[in-house]
């Protein structure tokens, strides 16, 4: 079946969201994708969902900060089914900054990601993370797993 304009649309939104915003922290980007009131469901905060766009725009430019791209987000595979767009992404980032109290180390670590991103009237108000990051889970688990296996 082929994709109605809203899906493309939807893509094009995601595919920006997730390669300018994501891979390189552009909040223009940001605020050209993002739901004022999104919510995002990701390790990155792991207490709980990211709650609205301010939010989301501090997270990740924390993270970028310590883990800028080292190469830019390759999409693996992304697409559309009404509201929801899924993509499945790699985006090898280095740490170079302190995160969560864990220094660099200078290591790049591979982010193997899908997220399932849903969008109205052109703006993603949820994005599911779900990753394969075990070089990153295993790097953050001193700090990380107390504050989710609580």
């Amino acid at each position: 079946m082929p994709e109605t304009s809203t899906e493309t649309a939807n893509l094009a939104v995601v595919t920006h969201f997730i390669i300018d915003f994501l891979g390189t922290a552009d909040l223009a980007a940001a605020d050209a994708t993002l739901a004022p009131d999104v919510q995002g469901i990701t390790g990155l905060k792991p207490t709980g969902p990211i709650d609205g766009a301010e939010e989301y725009k501090a997270t990740i430019t924390g993270f970028v900060a310590a883990f800028p791209a080292e190469s830019p987000v390759e999409i693996i595979d992304q697409f559309a089914a009404g509201d929801r767009v899924v993509t499945r992404f790699h985006s090898r980032q280095r740490h170079s900054g302190s995160y969560f109290g864990i220094e660099p180390t200078g290591r790049v670590i591979l982010f193997d990601e899908t997220h399932v991103a849903r969008l109205r009237d052109g703006r993603i108000i949820e994005n599911i993370v779900s990753a394969t990051n075990l070089e990153f889970e295993m790097l953050m688990a001193p700090v990380l797993a107390p504050l989710i296996l609580k």
